[in-house]
């Protein structure tokens, strides 16, 4: 189904008296459009293959079903105007591309925008020319904003470069659920932002909010986590980030880049891996429910300190050791309480077994879907 919204604004005056200017500023009240794509059970059939859209107006894309784009050329959803994604239904679309052309995209646009609903991507292909590149998101011109829903990429091929999400200028995550996961080829990047001749300290990657899980890996080259070739790397706010490359290319290989990279606020809790335990890289507070990854050993390295807000459960999976105290840094938490499935709750206030197995089983399932990803 495809609709057109059309959206009014106008400037108020500045002086109620004034009004000559409020007759002005009412005439020359500016018209913005944007097209819309209604993705249902209905409509999918003519958008199966991909979509493909050239106007100059704003591209909406709301998900009312689960549905699936599947595609066999080089991109699963383009736009020459910037694109929204959302489902207030909390709706998934499914896009996959599978091409052995040059260069191939889940969804290449301007700038793009996620609000709502889950984007699950999955990009694969054999070319491996020097100069060929794979990307899950792609802002070619402009930023990728992300401030709900949740995001899943996986980006596997024998390209030159595989890439999760790629903004021209910024990355700004301030909400949901972010997963990417890019392996093979000569060089892997999870985030890569900032990328602009103008060296701008105003872009880069900024992550303020949301669960960020990156995995980088088995590239011959360089395994890049979170990258700003020009930019910077800003972590705050209640974020709560995992990074891993598995250190399996000759050079260049950083979870996140120390140059660049800036945690502050506190809240901020950001575990890194270079190809062994995901280490506490800054003092934190945690500040909204988090579980840690199953099959990743977790430390708190000596000098530093993990501490957890009243209202705030840390949900440790079998399987995800967790190392503090003695030989190794603070974690403080009024109480703990086993699930009964194997997984321990870790609180900020003191728990109750009650109160805690539906929370532990909320938390598990997002460690199982990330633990999905990462076997897909």
């Amino acid at each position: 189904m495809v609709r057109e919204k059309r959206r009014y604004s106008c400037r108020p005056p500045f002086r109620r008296m004034m009004m000559i200017a409020f007759l002005y500023s009412f005439l020359i009240t500016s018209t913005v459009s944007a097209m819309e794509y209604v993705l249902n059970a209905a409509s999918i059939e003519q958008f199966k293959g991909g979509i493909r859209y050239d106007g100059e107006d704003e591209l909406i894309i709301e998900i009312e079903d689960d549905v699936t784009i599947s595609s066999n050329c080089n991109v699963g959803i383009e736009s020459t105007a910037p694109v929204t994604i959302r489902s207030p239904a909390g709706r998934t679309l499914t896009i996959i591309v599978d091409s052995d052309e040059e260069f191939l995209y889940g969804i290449k646009a301007p700038s793009i925008t996620i609000e709502s609903g889950r984007i699950d991507i999955t990009v694969h292909g054999e070319n491996s020319s020097g100069r060929s590149n794979a990307f899950g998101i792609c802002a070619e011109s402009g930023n990728v904003t992300i401030s709900g829903g949740s995001v899943f990429t996986t980006v596997e091929t024998a390209s030159h470069k595989n890439k999760g999400i790629y903004a021209l200028r910024f990355i700004n995550i301030s909400g949901g659920l972010v997963n990417t996961y890019q392996r093979g080829g000569s060089n892997t990047f999870g985030l890569d932002g900032g990328n602009v001749e103008t060296e701008s300290t105003d872009d880069g990657v900024i992550i303020s909010g949301g669960q960020v899980v990156v995995n980088s890996s088995g590239a011959a080259a360089r395994n890049y986590g979170i990258d700003s070739k020009f930019g910077t790397v800003k972590i705050s706010g209640d974020a709560v980030v995992f990074i891993r490359e598995d250190e399996s290319g000759r050079a260049d290989n950083f979870a996140y880049n120390k140059n660049v990279t800036t945690i502050s606020g506190g809240n901020a809790v950001v575990f890194a891996s270079v190809g062994g335990h995901y280490i506490l890289r800054e003092d934190a507070i945690l500040t909204q429910n988090a579980t840690l990854l199953p099959g990743g050993t977790f430390e708190i390295p000596a000098g530093r300190t993990l501490g957890l807000s009243g209202e705030a459960y840390l949900a440790q999976p079998e399987g995800a050791p967790l190392l503090f105290g003695e030989g190794y840094g603070a974690f403080e938490y009024a109480g703990s309480v086993p699930d009964g499935n194997g997984t321990v709750i870790y609180a900020g206030e003191e728990p109750t077994q009650q109160a805690s197995a539906p929370m532990a089983g909320l938390l598990a399932g997002l460690g199982a879907a990330v633990l999905l990803r990462r076997k897909q």
